[in-house]
């Protein structure tokens, strides 16, 4: 079904920036002409700014008036301005495939909903329901003006699309839940290996370092810093915020050393810890299979890069036990990542 290839296209590109939007969910949109052609396709990146939809009828608006201007704006409330004051007829054709149903609130950012009953969209076609109270509720809204909207939960066709939607609110999900969302990074080779020194591509490492940016708190096992000596900072982070996570230690040890290079990164806070407590906001583990199975019942999803390398000389893997759902693998360098769910009895 063609409208399952253009959400899919939107799925995509929201997974390019999972969980660099939390607290905000990570979204997708396409905008396409009234023959069909591709004018846009756009996620949301960074919670504050602008929504998916803004971003794809921006650079939609450019392809259809050549006016590069509109460019030139990166706050939501400017370009919900422009696109009112100069778009007149430019989107009456137009078809919007978006994850996430467009939001009615107005919070940091202006609704998206009105946006769009305001420019007279042709069709949007919404992969997911939303799942926040004060945004929900702007599927019907644009119905109830005569804009055309395909549900993606109500239809047959689409059921598929609509799992693979929800998949990308696990995160956001897990925050408004239960107020915190757990993700555990995990690297390793072709052949399993994860000893060795640095596994990970350049590329990967930008990835995972703009993470660290946007977590609560970063959670490692005192295991791992007296083997690895980490530093734990952001400095292949490409976002403009090099905020370094602060730390959580999780050791038996009553006497922990504090002379790794991660206790000296300025602005950051370091806390020791002898037992699990009770997590808050988004939270990133980096660590073995010891971590991994002292935390598997608060782990939401696991972050995996597969390196394609092999290392002869080095015999240190991840021995544990456990199944996962697949919920995307995308390429970044020469890494494969793939964001896992864990399945519990």
């Amino acid at each position: 079904m063609v409208d399952s290839f253009y959400l899919d296209l939107a799925i995509k590109k929201a997974w390019e920036y999972q969980c660099q939007t939390l607290p905000n969910p990570a979204v997708g949109a396409v905008v396409l002409d009234k023959f069909g052609a591709i004018l846009s396709i756009q996620a949301h990146k960074i919670a504050g700014e602008p929504h998916a939809e803004v971003l794809a009828l921006q650079e939609a608006y450019y392809c259809l008036s050549g006016d590069s201007s509109i460019l030139s704006l990166f706050q939501s409330q400017e370009i919900h301005h422009f696109l009112l004051e100069n778009a007149k007829d430019y989107f009456k054709d137009v078809t919007l495939y978006v994850t996430l149903e467009p939001c009615m609130h107005s919070g940091k950012t202006p609704s998206c909903a009105e946006l769009l009953r305001l420019l007279g969209i042709k069709k949007i076609v919404i992969g997911a329901k939303d799942c926040n109270k004060e945004a929900k509720g702007g599927a019907n809204a644009l119905q109830s003006c005569g804009i055309k909207v395909i549900k993606a939960w109500e239809e047959k066709e689409l059921v598929q699309t609509f799992e693979d939607s929800k998949a990308l609110l696990i995160p956001f999900g897990s925050m408004q839940s239960k107020g915190s969302f757990v993700l555990f990074k995990y690297a390793s080779r072709l052949d399993g290996s994860i000893d060795g020194g640095q596994i990970s591509s350049k590329a990967a490492q930008s990835f995972m370092h703009n993470l660290r940016t946007k977590v609560d708190t970063l959670l490692i096992s005192g295991k791992s810093v007296r083997l690895d000596n980490p530093t734990l900072d952001c400095r292949y982070a490409t976002l403009k915020n090099k905020r370094s996570p602060c730390v959580t230690i999780l050791t038996h040890s009553r006497e922990f050393p504090k002379n790794a290079p991660l206790f000296y990164v300025p602005n950051r806070e370091v806390r020791i810890i002898h037992k699990i407590e009770k997590f808050e906001g988004f939270v990133m583990c980096e660590g073995g299979a010891g971590l991994f199975k002292t935390l598997i019942p608060q782990i939401d999803m696991v972050l995996f890069f597969l390196n394609p390398s092999m290392q002869s000389n080095f015999q240190l893997h991840m021995q544990l036990q456990a199944n996962f759902k697949i919920l995307h693998s995308q390429k970044i360098g020469d890494d494969l990542i793939l964001w896992l769910q864990p399945l519990r009895d």
